[in-house]
């Protein structure tokens, strides 16, 4: 191959010329496509669903009760001889309810999943802010979960899954991303549908290997 302009002999895979340094012919350098990726596509915001976490919240309560009360078999005699001290214990029980109750709304009113082109974001504004970002690129799979009681309440779950994850439940039962484990969107309202549409979103914005 020979320049275009000066006629210097050019070896195959160069792209200008030795000598004179004009282009080859034919070659063009590849462009990168940036993608501005900051308008949300579709937003969910968990429902603080007041029955079911009353549900779940003294149900755990009572289960708590009962493990302390087979640890310590005198309390039984306690509450026997000093009915005062069965009141304070349910007092207890009360004030764990409204302050885990009281905790979980506030965190719920500051929870947002914002679903983008090509990846969505977690944030929290609860005492700490909290924000993270997972790109649709590295989802595994996504899948919808409904327990007896969430169906009761018209409310499911919406597990993201990411190629690290190990498919365990998260410790922490309100949101979210544990690491590069994925996220766990909970009290999600009509979940069929907005897992249908969060699926839909995952699917077209991941890139094809």
């Amino acid at each position: 191959m020979f320049c275009k302009n000066c006629g210097t002999e050019m070896s195959d895979t160069a792209k200008f010329c030795p000598k004179c340094g004009t282009e080859r012919e034919g070659v063009q350098e590849a462009k990168k496509e940036v993608v501005e990726d900051n308008k949300i596509k579709f937003q969910v915001k968990p429902k603080f669903n007041i029955p079911y976490k009353m549900l779940t919240i003294v149900g755990r309560a009572i289960l708590y009760m009962i493990i302390i009360c087979c640890w310590l078999t005198d309390l039984y005699e306690l509450w026997a001889l000093y009915p005062i001290t069965f009141l304070i214990t349910i007092g207890i029980m009360a004030l764990y309810i409204i302050i885990k109750l009281a905790f979980e709304k506030m965190q719920y009113d500051d929870l947002e999943y914002n679903f983008y082109t090509t990846k969505v974001e977690y944030k929290d504004g609860f005492l700490n802010k909290e924000e993270k970002e997972l790109k649709y690129k590295y989802v595994r799979e996504v899948t919808m979960n409904q327990n007896i009681f969430e169906r009761l309440f018209n409310i499911g779950t919406i597990k993201i899954f990411t190629n690290a994850s190990s498919g365990g439940y998260p410790t922490r039962r309100h949101n979210n991303m544990q690491g590069k484990n994925g996220i766990y969107i909970h009290c999600v309202e009509n979940v069929k549908e907005q897992y249908e549409t969060i699926k839909g979103i995952i699917d077209e914005g991941t890139p094809e290997e």
